[in-house]
C-alpha cells in the first residue's frame, strides 16, 4: 500500500517537474532563440556568397567594415586549429545553459531574454562548427591597427546576453538583500 502511494506521489512530482519545464519552454522563448540562430545563420550565408576570404567593405570608414574569416579556434580566435575540442566544449555549455534555464527559480523576463540570446548565439555558431570550415566572422570594427577581433551576429547576442545576465543576477541578488533586511 504505501509502496502504490510513493509511486502515485512520486508521479505526480514527475508531473509537476515536467509542468514547469513545459512552462519555460513556450512559444516565445523558441521564437527568440531560433530568430537569432536564424539571424545568424543568414547572415552568414549572404557573407559567404559575397566575399571571399579576406576581402573587405567598408561600411562607415576605418570603423566598421565587413570582412569574411574562418575562425578554427576558440571565442577572439584563440587556440586556432582546434576544432574539435570547440565542437564538444560548445555543445557542453549549450547542454549546460539549458539545463542552468530548465531548472532556475527565476521568473524575470529580463533573465529570459538574456539566455534565450546567449542559446541563440551559441547554437549559430555550434552549427558553423558542423557544416563550414570553421566559424564565420565579417564584422571588424576598430580605428587603424588598433581592431577588435572580428565577429558575427551569434557572437554579439551572445556577448549581450552575458551582459544582460549578469545585470539580471546583480539586480535579483539586490533585490534579495533588500527583502533580507
Amino acid at each position: 500500500m504505501v509502496e502504490r502511494m510513493s509511486a502515485k506521489i512520486k508521479k505526480v512530482i514527475d508531473f509537476v517537474k515536467w509542468s514547469k519545464v513545459m512552462r519555460k519552454t513556450n512559444i516565445k522563448a523558441m521564437f527568440i532563440i531560433f530568430f537569432v540562430w536564424g539571424t545568424d545563420v543568414v547572415s552568414k550565408y549572404f557573407i559567404e556568397k559575397n566575399f571571399s576570404d579576406g576581402s573587405t567593405l567598408r561600411i562607415f570608414g576605418d570603423y566598421l567594415q565587413f570582412r569574411l574569416v574562418y575562425n578554427t579556434g576558440g571565442v577572439f580566435g584563440i587556440f586556432q586549429n582546434n576544432a574539435m575540442i570547440f565542437h564538444i566544449l560548445s555543445g557542453i555549455a549549450i547542454l549546460f545553459l539549458l539545463i542552468y534555464y530548465l531548472r532556475s527559480t527565476y521568473e524575470d523576463v529580463f533573465f529570459n531574454i538574456a539566455i534565450y540570446f546567449v542559446l541563440g548565439g551559441a547554437l549559430g555558431n555550434f552549427t558553423d562548427r558542423f557544416f563550414r570550415k570553421g566559424v564565420v566572422d565579417f564584422i571588424d570594427m576598430g580605428f587603424g591597427i588598433n581592431r577588435w577581433p572580428t565577429y558575427n551576429v551569434a557572437d554579439a547576442f551572445i556577448s549581450i546576453g552575458a551582459i544582460a545576465l549578469l545585470i539580471s543576477f546583480y539586480l535579483s541578488e539586490k533585490n534579495n538583500v533588500k527583502k533580507v533586511t
